[in-house]
């Protein structure tokens, strides 16, 4: 799914998303085999997989644009199970990938909760050069106060603050609030789930750095996603 510049509105990055069509049971929902796949194990192996072809893919187009970025959803279960930081190592010298194109998205309900082994890995992550984003932001419960000394460089407002941005006083504050917030201590923001025209307008001046949402294409396979935001 394609990220834009909020100020430009140009294509910055994209965001890697699994999807699955199956012969039998038609398209499956990520909220119902991904899990199905955390609690397996072959969360991992799939996830590897993700890394390494998002990676890849980058290069590709960064060749074309050069400053594009890949965002990637990371499972807890990766960080918990193998030497990930090892294989994260691996495949970007493999794949010749500037690691700040990378960017490892981690709930914020995980990164809340997060053990000491688990800020080490995200340490060692940001240590290579890869870029942390603290994905769902607002849907937690201690938000704010986790920001303080949060290893985000950025923060993703939950689409949830959208749904009612032309009406709601209060979602507005909210967004406007976390943006200052996080620019004050150089993380960046980006709000998730932007559908409408109107909802671009209504925060397009709100001092976000990215957006995202079906306004601006949803997900695609690779080669539509090539031929619609990055063909001249």
């Amino acid at each position: 799914q394609p990220q834009v510049d909020t100020l430009s509105g140009r294509l910055c990055g994209a965001e890697a998303l699994a999807r699955w069509h199956c012969s039998k049971y038609g398209d499956v929902s990520p909220g119902e085999f991904i899990p199905l796949m955390e609690q397996s194990g072959l969360i991992i192996p799939f996830g590897q997989w993700i890394l390494s072809h998002s990676m890849a893919q980058c290069l590709e187009w960064s060749r074309s644009k050069p400053d594009f970025q890949i965002s990637v959803n990371l499972s807890y279960i990766q960080l918990t199970q193998g030497d990930f930081i090892s294989f994260l190592r691996t495949v970007l010298e493999e794949n010749s990938l500037a690691p700040s194109r990378l960017i490892m998205e981690l709930t914020e309900t995980y990164l809340a909760k997060a053990e000491e082994d688990t800020l080490r890995l995200i340490a060692q992550m940001k240590e290579l050069g890869v870029k942390i984003a603290m994905d769902d932001f607002g849907t937690g419960y201690s938000s704010l106060g986790m920001l303080k000394n949060s290893p985000a460089d950025v923060v993703k407002i939950d689409r949830t603050f959208v749904r009612d941005i032309l009406t709601s006083q209060f979602d507005a504050t909210f967004i406007h609030f976390v943006v200052a917030l996080c620019h004050d201590v150089n993380i960046k923001v980006c709000l998730e789930g932007v559908e409408r025209e109107e909802e671009f307008d209504r925060v397009r001046s709100m001092g976000l750095d990215f957006i995202q949402g079906f306004l601006f294409g949803k997900p695609v396979p690779p080669d539509v996603f090539e031929r619609d935001f990055l063909m001249p």
